[in-house]
């Protein structure tokens, strides 16, 4: 199954060290990569359909890209297909605008029967996979519940009463990062996420992936959803976690 990546930090940081290492221990996953950062508050997103991680080494354009990003937020993705051609275009993240902002989202799981939303509002024409439904859905929803642009808790709520709906009327299991450059957004209602901060031999900052036993010898912190609730969302600007609930 796809494996995620995120780095939250109050400044631009980049992220050597640790993604490397994501790429070796996802290096299963072999039907393409992304690495999706903000600069000047747009998105970039570089990917690949390539393998991350092949005869004990990185590809050039993931190494290069762990070397030059520097970013508040990053998001990576080492893709295993279940829904959707391999190819560059279904390779994750994906980026989408809502309301004059960028939005990044990366996701792992498998959803089918979210496969035929239609979106009215954002599309990505050209993704045939859960994961684009996903993210069109998860961004028509937020569109719907939320106004104020500077309101974090009103966001997360948008966010939580979206992905809980999403689980009511498609259910499927859904792990996902989601940021439009001010607020990081992890959610999982089957897979459990690691996080760890203030890293001794990583960046020194946030870190989460769903890589078993995160990505050094450190103590990280596991999260996933408790039994009978739809999952499990946290919210972090720079290093620190502002808001997580069940929901």
């Amino acid at each position: 199954m796809c494996d995620l990546f995120a780095l939250s930090a109050a400044t631009n940081y980049s992220a050597p060290k640790s993604l490397p290492i994501f790429a070796a221990k996802a290096g299963r996953n072999m039907d393409g990569w992304g690495i999706g950062f903000f600069k000047k508050n747009r998105a970039y997103v570089e990917k690949s359909a390539a393998q991350a991680y092949q005869e004990g080494r990185c590809h050039d354009g993931f190494q290069r890209l762990a070397r030059v990003v520097s970013s508040k937020f990053i998001i990576a993705h080492v893709r295993l297909r279940s829904s959707g051609p391999i190819d560059e275009c279904h390779a994750h993240p994906f980026v989408l605008q809502l309301k004059g902002q960028d939005w990044i989202f990366a996701h792992n799981g498998k959803a089918p029967a979210i496969e035929s939303y239609r979106s009215q509002r954002v599309r990505l024409d050209d993704v045939v996979s859960d994961s684009a439904r996903t993210f069109e859905y998860l961004l028509d929803g937020i569109a719907a519940r939320y106004e104020r642009s500077s309101d974090i808790s009103g966001l997360f709520g948008a966010v939580a009463d979206t992905s809980r709906q999403l689980i009511e009327e498609y259910p499927g299991s859904y792990n996902y990062l989601l940021t439009n450059g001010w607020v990081l957004f992890a959610f999982s209602n089957h897979r459990q996420f690691l996080l760890l901060k203030e890293s001794n031999s990583l960046e020194r900052c946030l870190l989460l992936t769903t890589v078993e036993h995160g990505l050094s010898e450190e103590n990280w912190t596991r999260f996933s959803r408790r039994a009978k609730s739809f999952g499990f969302l946290m919210a972090s600007v720079g290093s620190d976690i502002l808001l997580k609930a069940d929901i």
